[in-house]
């Protein structure tokens, strides 16, 4: 099965990326953010053997960018999410691959090495960690003690006022959603594009959530397939978590 192969190949960029960890290279890009060569390295590795899964699919990555972006079947791949964490020892980062096919996401397979956690989720089929089913923890109800996890760019006093629960900001986009989809946290706000979300968002979808814009209006993956980042930032939980949130983000703005 596809889904098993992909599953071996991101264990194994996984591994590589830890095996590099100990003596990588490090490089500043013009938006002032980190790449190292174990980024290049773990991306150039799965493009490679996913080419030869599927040799009609293109690929989005975060390193290498467009190949065939027009192709029906896409690859999005960001070969170490979280590279500040890598770089510093931190470990919450992780390595993340998904299927796009006719503008619809089919399978997402998410690696955190050091924690030895491995997500996946195929459309239809649940999500999955370790080889066990997980979901999403729903409640209009929250606890102090609650967490919401937040995009470093997309934190404002305003928010974090009106929000209910703990806020957290993990520096990876794919441990949070993951950790969305595993019942872990109550829920993600996200900024990025189609390879630091894509495979996240299907585990939590597959896992009950629901995906809209902060202000409300509809999400749709179309406005990532050509490319660009998200301009708004996109909440992400199940439908009466997301209910509450909403109830209050709009009580903030009345007061």
């Amino acid at each position: 099965m596809l889904i098993e192969e992909v599953k071996s190949l991101v264990t194994k960029a996984g591994e590589l990326a830890q095996q590099l960890a100990d003596g990588f290279t490090l490089e500043t890009k013009s938006d002032d953010s980190f790449v190292t060569n174990a980024d290049r390295a773990v991306e150039s590795f799965l493009r490679e053997h996913l080419a030869r899964l599927l040799p009609e699919a293109g690929f989005f990555g975060e390193e290498e960018g467009f190949t065939n972006g027009h192709a029906r079947l896409l690859w999005a791949i960001d070969p170490i999410d979280g590279t500040s964490n890598y770089v510093f020892g931190i470990p919450l980062w992780g390595v993340s691959v998904a299927l796009v096919e006719d503008g619809h996401i089919q399978m997402g397979v998410i690696s955190l090495p050091v924690l030895q956690e491995l997500y996946w989720a195929e459309r239809g089929s649940g999500a999955y960690l370790n080889g066990r089913r997980v979901t999403a923890v729903d409640s209009e109800r929250f606890t102090a003690e609650d967490v919401i996890c937040y995009a470093s760019d997309a934190v404002t006093a305003e928010l974090l006022n009106a929000m209910p629960g703990r806020p957290r900001c993990f520096g990876s986009a794919v441990v949070k959603l993951a950790w969305t989809a595993a019942g872990r946290v109550r829920g993600a706000i996200s900024l990025g594009r189609l390879y630091d979300l894509a495979a996240g968002l299907l585990l939590c979808y597959e896992a009950g959530c629901q995906t809209r814009y902060l202000s409300g209006r509809e999400w749709q993956l179309e406005h990532l397939l050509g490319g660009a980042a998200l301009r708004e930032p996109v909440l992400t939980t199940p439908p009466q978590t997301m209910q509450a949130i909403f109830r209050a983000l709009h009580t903030a703005d009345r007061g």
